[in-house]
């Protein structure tokens, strides 16, 4: 599905008024504008559409040039992974196809597209300028065809124009509609079996379409990251609890990473480090971290500060020794079948098509986490959750996916009904590290750290 319509002056007026640089597309709430675009799109105020029938990402565009501002709208139907007789999930190595050299050059040397500034380029230039420029696995550990080899690669970009945002785009750009204002993807329809879906929720475009909308947009100018820019992120601190010379235990804030990346984003160890030295050079102490929290995760944290101690606490959570309770406040009341406490177990695996998120899939790493519930409220529950394993997201998907408490945790943008409307400084993802728990390295005492939750006043 692809539908266009040049917008009217009581169409816009209905939107409000319209940001004046495109939103980041990866990051961050939508626009009010965009809020209610997908509601009129979605009212058929502006062309019949049929929601009911769909199962998929849509995608709407509205592009500003000389006819005026035009809306674009794609849809990109999904289809389940097959999956064994008799099995719950589809296996790993199912969830991303490949395709032969030979097929992927011919259809690719075929396949023509039209970025922001009106030049034409060939899919198979682009790939094998990417192929030459990126490592071919973006992904790593954690069951098989997890990794994407140069066949995945090639079929994820054959599949990339067919997306909502590189269809949207080489449409509009083809035909000069203009460059791009305001975009947003939403999921209609239920989730897949092997992921967390809701009807509506705001979602990114996968990972593997990035590098061809980035292309696709050439110099459309674009909105900064809003997590560089807005004051009360960049506002974040840690809280230091207890210190020694060979550790120091912080307080993390949720919207803080555990250590430097690659986006130029503020994190914790970094501004403890320049906490500890007191005006001193920053370089004259050196923390290393053990373990981490997701960006979006608050709570107790262990960094180490010599050799010896990383050492020491890097085999003590690799052998289990390390205590680790988390509490969280969950999007929703618990089916009244499971039990007051409990386990969950189930692989898990990074999407290999969308590598910012986790989804189960036979092959994958086996998964634990033991839980109990703490309260219920009329629309929300407070639980304890107890990581056995120490996957990427495992609490999150645990808590989301029907295979676990089928309730996602609050404020979650990537399993949560919002999405990345979630993603805001004022709805915080509810999941905090409450209890850390592990020997001194030097002294063998057994110590205990607790960090009330920031959240305990929102169960109702």
């Amino acid at each position: 599905m692809l539908i266009r319509r040049l917008l009217g002056e009581r169409d816009l007026e209905a939107l409000g008024p319209l940001p004046d640089l495109l939103p980041n597309l990866w990051y961050g709430a939508p626009h009010p504008a965009l809020v209610r675009l997908r509601d009129a799109v979605r009212s058929g105020n502006f062309f019949p559409y049929e929601a009911a029938g769909l199962c998929g990402r849509t995608g709407a565009g509205l592009f500003v040039g000389p006819r005026g501002v035009e809306l674009v709208v794609a849809h990109e139907p999904f289809r389940e992974p097959e999956r064994d007789e008799g099995s719950r999930l589809p296996a790993a190595d199912r969830l991303a196809g490949t395709v032969e050299a030979a097929a992927f050059e011919f259809a690719a040397k075929t396949t023509e597209l039209v970025d922001a500034r009106g030049e034409t380029f060939r899919l198979f230039d682009f790939a094998e300028a990417l192929f030459a420029a990126k490592p071919l696995k973006i992904a790593r550990g954690g069951g098989a065809g997890l990794n994407l080899t140069r066949a995945h690669w090639m079929r994820a970009l054959l599949d990339a124009p067919s997306a909502p945002a590189p269809r949207i785009l080489n449409a509009a750009h083809a035909t000069g509609a203009g460059l791009l204002r305001l975009y947003g993807e939403w999921w209609e329809g239920p989730s897949p079996v092997f992921d967390v879906k809701h009807p509506l929720m705001w979602l990114a475009p996968r990972t593997t379409v990035k590098p061809l909308v980035e292309r696709l947009l050439a110099d459309t100018p674009t909105a900064a990251d809003p997590r560089l820019t807005d004051p009360r992120v960049l506002a974040k601190r840690p809280e230091i609890v207890a210190e020694t010379d060979d550790w120091v235990v912080i307080v993390k804030p949720s919207g803080l990473l555990s250590v430097p990346g690659t986006l130029g984003l503020d994190d914790a160890m970094t501004l403890t480090a320049r906490m500890i030295a007191q005006g001193s050079a920053p370089d004259t102490v050196t923390l290393t971290p053990v373990h981490r929290l997701d960006m979006d995760t608050s709570g107790l944290l262990v960094y180490s500060k010599n050799t010896e101690a990383t050492r020491a606490l890097m085999a003590a959570f690799r052998e289990g020794r390390v205590e680790k309770r988390y509490e969280a406040i969950l999007e929703g009341v618990l089916d009244p079948a499971v039990p007051e406490s409990g386990e969950i177990a189930f692989p898990l695996t990074t999407h290999p098509l969308d590598r910012l998120r986790q989804c189960a899939a036979e092959g994958g790493r086996a998964s634990v986490t033991r839980y109990a519930v703490l309260a219920r409220g009329r629309s929300r529950t407070h639980v304890a959750l107890e990581p056995v394993t120490g996957r990427t997201h495992q609490l999150r998907l645990h808590a989301a996916h029907p295979l676990g408490l089928g309730t996602p945790i609050l404020g979650d943008p990537y399993y949560g009904p919002a999405g990345l409307a979630a993603e805001t400084p004022e709805t915080p993802l509810c999941l905090h590290a409450r209890l850390l728990s592990f020997d001194d390295p030097r002294t063998g005492e057994r110590l205990r750290f607790e960090a009330p939750a920031p959240f305990e006043g929102l169960l109702f």
